[in-house]
């Protein structure tokens, strides 16, 4: 038996040493084992900092896991106070029972954020619904920032870039592991990630490192067939840190490995000419500079994903219907938002094409597209426009998955699983809530994970209310397909026949409402950013 004292306090034997957990009560009164903060590499401090992450020596005692650890290290975005430390190497689990007559399948989730900030401890993403279910549920920290993304071209550094990659493959590795000591199945691990960790789950997909370590993925509104790198970003920062050396990595990586964790974290490195663009993404995943043992990606991920170990195991990606609504915030009340849009019309334009292309060119696209969706040149938008501007925003999400989607159907072998979130709760919410107040209707990014966890703003539902019925199938169908590859799960069965996409057709989309519904997906303008791709010498994939 691979622990003791499965009372309060259980204690589990890992290949590190061993671990007491704590037993939980859920938000509808169900009970589960919660091992929180559990190391799975070393701490990435001192020289060790924008290192990929190092083995962690083993521990003699028994390791306290009963809360969670330190967040990675970030600026909280709604306050601009500095939370989190460098100390972030850890991972969560839960789960209702330790012992059962098979190993429960396994759901790895990977935060959102940014690449920024976020949190993958129950003080922002509970499993409590997870646990009304036979799984094992795990959430990753993994360096955020500049932390996890900087990357520097001189091997002698050793900095080739993807650091808070590695780290997740480092914490794939523990969880395959010591998968049966926690009575989660190490043959079906899925990886399931939210928009910039959905992001990063895509770069997984494509990246050869991690063949075998999961057997199925769900991506949730986050995908880039792309990498989209600004420039020279480490000699940026450290500039306006107060370097006044030249742009040699050698100095540069000294001087940032030098400075204040908190100085560094809150450096803004971008110029006023990107943010008037809507350049907002800093240190994210990249290319790496040359190859290494560990490398996780060494082209973009459109061509890595061609050739694929991946294409042989089935996902699921998804989106709401919605998603523009957050890159519009302020456009109903703020002239300064709705004049950015008139005097740079680039923020209208996908990050792809913001980053292939020169400054005439991405002008002149961007007319167009306001034209296409607005029926306005870029100095007539008014605040009139404002469902258009959010349509654009909303088409740049799903161009995205659509081009996912033609990749899988090109070179995969197995399934791919397309859902819409079209829940539009007045209470329940909660990230439309939070950027808009109540007035505004919608389904906006970020609103279908309080479906799925609970979070700061979640409350207990009566269970007649159809927003309890839908947390109760989403979570079903997405543990059936941990369990089964298929997530057509008994509750859901009845009502609808979730079936693959099939090239050649408009594609099929199961339809998340108070109903569910398997319907075409039609979005005849999304033909419009083909061209546009086309016209930039994009591959689409």
């Amino acid at each position: 038996m691979s622990f003791e004292n499965s009372g309060t306090s259980p204690v589990v034997q890992t290949t590190h040493g061993k671990v007491q957990g704590t037993l939980m009560k859920g938000l509808y009164d169900n009970e589960f084992y919660v091992f929180d903060g559990i190391p799975y590499a070393a701490p990435p401090l001192g020289s060790l900092r924008f290192k990929e992450p190092q083995d962690i020596q083993p521990w003699k005692e028994t390791r306290d896991c009963s809360k969670p650890a330190s967040k990675c290290l970030q600026v909280i975005a709604l306050t601009k106070v500095i939370e989190g430390s460098e100390d972030c190497l850890y991972l969560n689990i839960s789960v209702k029972t330790l012992q059962s007559e098979k190993p429960f399948p396994i759901m790895v989730y990977i935060h959102g954020g940014a690449f920024l900030r976020g949190d993958s401890s129950r003080r922002l993403w509970a499993p409590d619904y997870f646990m009304e279910e036979n799984v094992l549920h795990v959430s990753i920290g993994h360096r955020l920032g500049l932390f996890g993304f900087l990357n520097f071209a001189d091997p002698l550094l050793d900095v080739p870039g993807n650091a808070g990659l590695k780290d997740i493959i480092m914490a794939l590795r523990w969880i395959k592991a010591n998968a049966l000591n926690f009575n989660g199945d190490p043959d079906r691990i899925t990886i399931f990630g939210h928009s910039s960790g959905s992001y990063m789950v895509n770069m997984l997909l494509a990246s050869p490192q991690t063949e075998g370590l999961f057997h199925k993925a769900i991506l949730m509104a986050g995908f880039s067939m792309e990498v989209n790198t600004q420039p020279h970003l480490e000699y940026r920062l450290a500039k306006r840190l107060g370097y006044e050396g030249n742009n040699v990595d050698s100095q540069v990586f000294e001087f940032l490995l030098k400075t204040d964790p908190n100085l560094l974290v809150s450096a803004d490195v971008f110029s006023p000419e990107e943010k008037a663009e809507g350049v907002n993404l800093s240190f994210k995943p990249t290319i790496e500079w040359y190859a290494t043992p560990n490398a996780v990606m060494l082209a973009e991920p459109k061509e890595l994903l061609r050739n694929s170990w991946s294409n042989r195991i089935p996902i699921i990606l998804g989106a709401n219907t919605d998603e523009g609504l957050l890159s519009t915030v302020g456009f109903k009340s703020d002239p300064k938002v709705l004049q950015g849009f008139r005097d740079h019309p680039e923020r209208a334009l996908p990050p792809v094409l913001k980053s292939t292309c020169d400054s005439a060119h991405k002008r002149e696209m961007a007319l167009k597209m306001l034209e296409y969706f607005c029926q306005a040149s870029g100095d007539q938008l008014s605040f009139d426009h404002f469902d258009a501007v959010k349509d654009i925003f909303t088409h740049h999400t799903f161009h995205a998955l659509y081009r996912m989607i033609q990749s899988r159907l090109a070179y995969a072998q197995a399934p791919t699983y397309f859902y819409r979130f079209d829940f539009d709760s007045p209470d329940f919410n909660f990230y439309r809530i939070q950027n808009w107040g109540k007035e505004q209707r919608g389904v906006n990014h970020v609103d279908e994970l309080g479906y799925i966890y609970v979070m700061p703003a979640t409350f207990k539902l009566d269970k007649s209310r159809p927003e309890f019925t839908t947390i109760c199938r989403m979570v079903s169908m997405f543990v059936h397909f941990a369990a089964t590859s298929d997530p057509n799960s008994p509750l859901t069965k009845p009502f609808v026949d979730w079936k693959p996409v099939t090239s050649g057709t408009t594609p099929m989309v199961l339809n998340i409402a108070e109903e569910l519904k398997f319907i075409p997906h039609t979005m005849p303008k999304l033909v419009f950013y083909d061209q546009l791709f086309e016209q930039a010498g994009v591959s689409l994939f």
